[in-house]
């Protein structure tokens, strides 16, 4: 999208008004103060901006189907697939995002994307941590809670987190670009799992574009393996993780600065080093500093709950190949696994079996989908109880219950909307009832 997106409108709406839609507000405000802005939302706000009107619920959707906007900067929360902005669309509205409008602002900036559907926050921080430690001026932004419209680009180099949702209606081609893997999610909103590929590997549709991806990834391989202009992590030729270290090509990396856990981390370590690599900073095939890296917050979080024990809010897994990946993260101790949320389709097939031979002392389900993993285990011998519990603080008094010493591990596989308003929500309550 060019910055021409605003030319002869006479009125803009803001579709969605949390983080994005403030920063939309503000940038508007001083890019456009001529230009009258509505703000629309699917809910009612608890206080509207001064001097904006507000459209809300049906009367919104009303307004959007009628055309009665030129420019509607869309938040990633709204689906580009919704009836409404099609319609919109058809009658001539143009559709604009944040994204979109920091590239035309930041033509010349040297940016690099990650996304992925998982590890793509840890990578991102990770890239932007040790650039700044090799002296580089970098930004980070986007996805990671830093709304980009109205930031500065680093003067080296920007490192945006970048969901689906963002890349679906992406124009700008990254200078970089880091896919960390491909599973299933968001499918309601991109309306299926093919369209959720194809969006998210829109960050690669310009051969510009110096890609970086996951070799370990069989649905990457799949739809990138010959794409030119590419460089592979999680291969013998380039940075990959092998029985807990990192190595470049045969050499091993000193990673002993690196405070994350899992197999899996070191594999995001891996594509950050390749980007790193890329850039300029080839230190890092013999060193990562890492000094003052902390994971964030949600990722195999670790706290003390009642009586001393361990528990882990791993909130974040909502596919079960995150709840894999924690598992094995803790495979040398015994787990009470809470498992279960929002149904979007999810495999479980793959989890399942493993399970069976994994150190678990218990399988706490949850609403929605534990109902159909109790479904799915049945008629098979299992060595741990199996718990059907009505919510999360059932499900913590019944893993409180336990006799033995194990893990709390809250990974669940599946999206927490409907119990809870978002992952977070559900992660904090969980260290409220461990007792922490």
């Amino acid at each position: 999208m060019g910055g021409d997106v605003f030319e002869g409108a006479r009125n803009v709406a803001i579709w969605g008004f949390g983080r994005e839609g403030h920063a939309a507000l503000a940038w508007l405000r001083a890019r456009h103060p001529e230009l009258p802005v509505a703000i629309l939302n699917d809910a009612p706000l608890p206080s509207a901006p001064e001097g904006v009107d507000v459209w809300t619920g049906e009367d919104a959707d009303a307004a959007l189907r009628q055309g009665r906007f030129d420019v509607v900067v869309k938040s990633p929360g709204v689906s580009l697939y919704r009836p409404e902005l099609v319609e919109a669309r058809e009658r001539g509205t143009r559709l604009a995002s944040g994204v979109n409008l920091w590239f035309a602002d930041n033509p010349n900036a040297h940016t690099i994307a990650v996304t992925g559907t998982k590890g793509k926050s840890t990578t991102s921080r990770l890239i932007h941590h040790m650039l700044r430690a090799a002296g580089r001026d970098a930004a980070l932004i986007g996805n990671v809670g830093v709304a980009a419209l109205g930031q500065p680009a680093g003067a080296d180099h920007t490192v945006l987190e970048l969901s689906s949702y963002q890349i679906a209606d992406l124009d700008a081609a990254p200078s970089v670009a880091l896919v960390t893997n491909l599973y299933v999610d968001h499918t309601p909103w991109h309306g299926g799992v093919a369209q959720y590929h194809h969006d998210k590997l829109r960050l690669l549709r310009s051969e510009s574009t110096h890609a970086v991806l996951n070799a370990n990834s069989d649905k990457l391989v799949a739809a990138m393996g010959e794409r030119r202009n590419a460089t592979w992590y999680g291969r013998p030729d380039g940075f990959h993780a092998r029985e807990g270290r990192l190595l470049f090509r045969d050499r091993v990396v000193d990673t002993s600065s690196f405070p994350l856990r899992g197999m899996h981390n070191l594999e995001n370590l891996a594509g950050a080093c390749t980007v790193l690599d890329a850039v300029g900073v080839t230190s890092v095939r013999e060193r990562v500093d890492l000094s003052g890296f902390a994971q964030l917050r949600h990722r195999q979080e670790e706290f003390r709950g009642r009586g001393g024990r361990l528990c882990v809010n791993d909130s974040i897994s909502t596919v079960p190949e995150a709840t894999l990946v924690a598992l094995r993260a803790y495979g040398d101790r015994r787990v009470a696994l809470f498992l279960g949320g929002t149904d979007r389709g999810q495999d479980h097939a793959e989890l399942l079996d493993y399970l069976a031979g994994a150190n678990i002392a218990c399988a706490i389900l949850l609403p929605d989908t534990g109902a159909r993993i109790a479904h799915e285990m049945a008629g098979r011998e299992w060595p741990f109880p199996i718990v059907s519990a009505g919510d999360l603080a059932q499900g913590v008094e019944a893993a409180m219950r336990t006799g033995e010493e194990c893990v709390l591990l809250l990974s669940p596989a599946a999206p927490s909307f409907g119990q809870f308003r978002d992952f977070e929500e559900r992660g904090d309550r969980f260290i409220a009832l461990c007792g922490a």
